[in-house]
């Protein structure tokens, strides 16, 4: 009975620490995103924006 309770508190820190990886990556790719857009908004906005004359 033991081995299952510490089988199962190991597999809650692994999911835990695998939330927390995916969370980092997360938070760092939208600093990145807002990085980008903070130096290139008008660009994008430019780009998005423009609408062709057929």
């Amino acid at each position: 009975m033991r081995r299952e309770r510490g089988r199962e508190r190991g597999q809650v820190l692994a999911e835990y620490a695998a939330l927390l990886v995916m969370f980092a990556l997360v938070a760092i790719t939208m600093l990145l995103l807002l990085a980008v857009f903070t130096e290139y908004g008008w660009r994008i906005t430019a780009l998005v924006g423009w609408e062709p004359e057929f």
